[in-house]
């Protein structure tokens, strides 16, 4: 199918977003004499997007900034070649670290751009109004969602809802609790997000839908429900919020036809924007592609017919390998989630186990660039939210919870469960979540949450604090949240506080 491109017209002052241009720029355009029609604004959502992708987009020889929410989770095994990465992976990462400073930059430059949008688009006349409406629910959806961000890697942080006139004065500003951001930023953006974007999916153009406002809203309620703001009311919220996505019947799970397995349409870019993708990073080849792809492929061989090189990134440990039931297709099953051969041209190459879960076959012609796009909110995601709220909430799973936690078990080649008591049905539900969603930056966010992490060898979730990764090193109680960047702390002191 089509593919949405993202083309910038604009050049935020503070950022030139050169990799992201489509279109040569022969005039500087500012915000007074910029936003002043709807085509304008239309320019200026695509420019909120823009500082989605550095987190995504490999760096360096083989630096890739979001594996920095990975390394945490215990699944992975770091086998980049560059340092960074390998800071992470053995806790001796500082403040001084580039990967923070990419997500607290990118995030905040696109809070900025949505607070710019936002603040221009009352003054502006659209033919319609809905029209107007929905691009002022994508600029609120993009704002909450690097909220979100920020507050999970970060803990308290800066809030700013307007755009910056005297960066001087307005531009340095202290800490805001958690607390306080989601009640006056993130929630109440999400809430009119999914009550105002026109679109109910991303199909056709991949941009943000109400689907994915409600998705996220979802999810937001769940991590209050949680570390460190433990709402008690936030949880029925989230069963609530997640119950309308599944009742709108507007998404649903990949499954396997004679054509095509679940896994290779999931990492099939013909099948992106569809189904099970409720929001993705969305790439074009040649145009715009991602390096995520080559990141992944397995560094030992090099098997595409470009004959580039193959970076590996992070591997599977293999207690992670090991804790997935043998039956299960996600695991120790070659083409599943991870392979550990490959065959092309008549020739079968074999390797470490590596991730499956990425590798568009179009790759093999197209390394290291691919258009495949990267999952941002999934429906299995959308599933399980469902499911442990609504057991959190009511005290014990329904029905829909049980349809919802089977439905991804059958498909990965398991049995179904019943009758479980509240507490198996929460383990069971966190289960699904470590093995569904690994390499996709969710993990860390229900370990932010939840405090436990996932001892494969004791088959059990236990504190975070204290846990021994597969590098060795033992997570201490002040690593996370990630510190503020140094950098950040130099220029505003009020962010040492």
């Amino acid at each position: 199918m089509k593919k949405y491109i993202i083309i910038l017209f604009v050049i935020i002052g503070f950022s030139s977003c050169e990799e992201f241009l489509e279109e040569d720029v022969r005039s500087f355009q500012t915000n007074e004499n910029f936003y002043k029609t709807e085509a304008d604004l239309n320019s200026a959502i695509n420019a909120i997007y823009a500082f989605l992708y550095s987190p995504y987009n490999k760096s360096g020889y083989d630096d890739m900034p979001m594996a920095m929410l990975e390394m945490i989770t215990g699944q992975w095994n770091n086998v980049s070649q560059w340092p960074e990465t390998g800071f992470y992976y053995d806790l001796t990462n500082s403040s001084g670290s580039s990967y923070t400073l990419n997500f607290w930059e990118n995030c905040y430059k696109g809070i900025e751009s949505a607070n710019l949008v936002i603040n221009s688009i009352p003054n502006v006349d659209f033919l319609n109004e809905a029209d107007k409406n929905s691009l002022l629910g994508e600029a609120r959806f993009l704002r909450a969602y690097y909220y979100y961000y920020l507050v999970n890697i970060f803990g308290d942080v800066p809030l700013k809802l307007a755009p910056t006139t005297a960066p001087g004065s307005d531009g340095l500003l202290p800490k805001t609790s958690i607390n306080e951001i989601y009640d006056t930023a993130i929630v109440p953006d999400l809430i009119y997000a999914k009550g105002n974007i026109k679109y109910a999916t991303p199909e056709g153009n991949g941009r943000v839908s109400a689907g994915a406002a409600q998705t996220l809203l979802a999810k937001v309620y769940l991590s209050m429900a949680g570390h460190p703001i433990n709402d008690g009311s936030a949880m029925a919220l989230a069963k609530e919020e997640a119950l309308a996505v599944i009742n709108s019947n507007s998404f649903s799970l990949f499954q396997s036809d004679a054509s095509l397995t679940w896994f290779d349409k999931l990492n099939n870019s013909a099948y992106d924007n569809t189904e099970e993708h409720i929001w993705d990073l969305n790439y074009n080849y040649p145009d715009f592609p991602s390096s995520l792809n080559t990141y992944f492929l397995p560094k030992e061989v090099v098997f595409t017919n470009t004959g580039f090189l193959q970076f590996g990134g992070f591997y599977p440990d293999s207690d992670y390998l090991d804790s997935f039931d043998p039956a299960d297709l996600r695991g120790r099953n070659n083409m599943g989630f991870f392979y550990n051969s490959f065959t092309t041209n008549g020739q079968t190459y074999n390797f470490p186990w590596a991730v499956y879960k990425f590798f568009d076959k179009d790759i093999l012609d197209t390394n290291p660039g691919s258009g495949k796009n990267f999952p941002m909110l999934r429906y299995a995601d959308l599933l399980l939210t469902y499911a442990e709220a609504q057991n959190e909430t009511d005290g014990s799973p329904n029905s829909t919870s049980y349809q919802a936690v089977n439905d991804i078990r059958v498909r990965a080649g398991l049995s179904t469960i019943s009758g479980l008591s509240q507490e198996d049905f929460r383990k069971e539900v966190w289960k699904q979540r470590y093995w569904e969603l690994g390499a996709e930056n969710k993990t860390y966010f229900d370990i932010i949450r939840t405090q436990q992490i996932f001892d494969a060898k004791q088959n059990d979730f236990v504190p975070i604090v204290g846990f021994e990764l597969p590098s060795g090193a033992i997570v201490k109680a002040d690593y996370l949240p990630f510190a503020i960047p140094l950098r950040e702390v130099q220029i505003n002191p009020l962010l040492a506080e």
